[in-house]
Order: structure tokens, then sequence, then C-alpha cells
């Protein structure tokens, strides 16, 4: 009893979604095990009563208990937008959804308006989607299925991967914004979705001055992510993200919300 250690690090956090309603039902194991910080705090709201003419409150009445976790990783990956946002991280690896844009590839046109080959393959039946832009002067040219475009005008060509520009912009530098086709990992942000309940363990076990190891693992059935999830990018600064969960009542026939747990490590 009375086990006592000192936390000198994070340790790491699983969290684990129950599906339900998919067609193989089971756990979706998400974790945030590269961790920054974590914060658990334990609250317990309370008023006081008075009773007769004492100044003292002679009992108090509990009104409300919370527990919030805080924790804050060094590594992006969708899981913990999915927390927060709802829906399911999925790959994609064909169809209308499998594309990434190319932004602001910069491009020099000859003396007859064609540009130089552009990275990627334009996305078939997206060329009409394209933003050119001219880089000096600023203006955004039109796009046409005209092989021979108007003077504020661009054109697409896919058998050479080329853009050629009206005669107003013959010999400029472009700018210019197309869809390729692409394998990616996407979440897609719905209007009606809700934030996921998960189970959370956090475990850490650290080596003790007198050279044992004691760990602390922290359990929690039923949590619900709340507050803001940033995506914080900064010139030259490795960006992190915090997620914060709130503990709600899993309704379990025991009664139990979680369980802390202090340990000594083999």
């Amino acid at each position: 009893m009375g086990k006592k250690l000192i936390i000198k690090g994070v340790g790491t956090m699983m969290a684990k979604r129950v599906i339900c309603d998919s067609p193989t039902p089971g756990e979706e194991i998400i974790t945030l095990g590269t961790l920054q910080n974590l914060r658990i705090d334990m609250n317990v709201e309370v008023e006081d009563i008075f009773g007769g003419d004492g100044l003292f409150s002679i009992d108090q009445i509990v009104r409300s208990k919370s527990i919030e976790i805080t924790a804050t990783d060094a590594k992006f990956d969708l899981a913990a937008v999915q927390l927060l946002m709802g829906g399911n991280v999925q790959d994609v690896t064909s169809g209308s959804d499998a594309y990434l844009w190319s932004l602001n590839e910069m491009k020099s046109t000859d003396a007859f308006g064609v540009s130089t080959p552009l990275k990627h393959q334009v996305k078939v039946g997206k060329e009409s989607e394209m933003v050119v832009r001219n880089v000096d002067s600023g203006k955004l040219l039109r796009y046409t299925t005209n092989a021979s475009p108007g003077p504020d005008e661009f054109a697409y060509d896919a058998s050479t991967n080329t853009v050629t520009v009206g005669s107003n912009h013959v010999g400029s530098d472009i700018y210019v914004n197309y869809m390729y086709e692409a394998t990616v990992e996407a979440l897609f942000l719905q209007k009606d979705e809700i934030p996921i309940t998960v189970s959370v363990v956090h475990h850490g076990y650290f080596v003790q001055k007198c050279g044992t190891k004691r760990g602390i693992e922290t359990e929690l059935y039923a949590c619900r992510p709340s507050g803001s999830f940033s995506i914080d990018a900064q010139r030259a600064t490795a960006s992190s993200s915090s997620i914060t969960l709130q503990l709600i009542d899993p309704e379990r026939p025991d009664g139990r919300l979680g369980s802390i747990k202090v340990f000594e490590a083999a």
C-alpha cells in the first residue's frame, strides 16, 4: 500500500474506439505515442450548506465531478483529428477523391506562349479547375478549350503536359495550380459527424533514485473530445497538436469510470 514514485517523463497514450456499425465490429486503436506533454485534471465541485446563525457551513453537497485529459503530440496524424471531428480515416487509391493540389508551380513560357512541362500529369477531367496567374502582373488567366487561347486565356495540352498562354502573356513566367492523381490517406469532414467516444489508457514507468522502476497507468473507460484542435504550422518551427478529452459516464454495471494503478516494473 502507498507506493510512491517520481514521474520523470510523459509516457505513452492509447485510445480505443469501439466500432459497432461496421461490417466487421471491433475496436479501432488510435495511438498518441510521441507525446510532448500530458495532463490529467481531476475536479470536484462542491457547494456549502448553511444552517442556523453560524458562519461556517454545516456540510457540503457535491454538485459534480470531472476528469479532463489534455495531450500534446509531437507527430501529426489524422487519428487525432478524427477523435474531435468524427468520421473515418480511409485510404483513397482511385476515383474522384484520389488527388492532390500542386500549388504555385512556376513555369516559364517561350515565344509561342508554351510552358515547360508540369511536374505532374493533370488529373483527367480537371483541366477547367486549373488556376494560372502571371507572376509579374498578377493577372489571372481564364481557361479555354481552344488550342489557340485569347489574349488573357490559357489552354492545357495533356499530350505534352504543358500550358499555352494567350498573346498578352507570351514569354512571361506563370504560376500554375492544378490537381494531379495521387494515393492518399484521407479524413472527409462531414457536417453531421460528432466527436468519437473512446476509452483511454496512459502508461509510463520511470527509474527511481533507489534504482527500482515504478510505473503509473491510468485507464478511463469513456471519454469524449472537446475544445479545439489546431494545425499550427509556422516557419522554422516544429508544429505540435493538442487534444482534450473529458470523461463521461460509461454506464457500466459495476459503476466504475476507470482506474489509476501504480506498479513495480520488471
